[in-house]
């Protein structure tokens, strides 16, 4: 598990949600390997809902380490709590990190974050829908 980004983020109100989007340039190597990268807000996965999303191979068709997968992302979404509380107004450090794929046994080969491009990172803070 790597934390690849973060910024800190002065949230106004205790009423409102973030809109969090990533833009980046992923890369890993190796076949059948999965990398997930996931927005975290103060070292916690957003709920109902994680924000994340995957790059990988689907099976494995060559032995050969030097293969590599190397994609433009955005990854975008709206966080409206943690697992255990709220996000009230105040200071919350936003974070983006890459894991091996829960939903595969093997683990991610060489992750690379922001590959030959910028990686952006943008907080919004949204009023909650009328």
């Amino acid at each position: 598990l790597t934390t690849v980004a973060n910024l800190t983020f002065k949230k106004q109100r205790s009423d409102t949600f973030l809109r969090l989007t990533f833009f980046t340039t992923s890369r890993h190597r190796g076949t059948d390997s999965c990398g997930q990268w996931y927005f975290k807000v103060d070292n916690r996965e957003c709920t109902p809902n994680s924000i994340n999303g995957f790059s990988g191979t689907s099976e494995k068709t060559t032995t050969n380490l030097s293969t590599r997968i190397e994609i433009s992302a955005t990854i975008v979404g709206v966080c409206r709590g943690t697992r255990d509380r709220d996000l009230l107004s105040g200071t919350h450090t936003i974070s983006m990190n890459v894991r091996p794929c829960p939903w595969r046994n093997e683990a991610i080969r060489n992750p690379t974050t922001g590959f030959k491009t910028t990686t952006t990172m943008i907080v919004e803070e949204l009023c909650p829908p009328q």
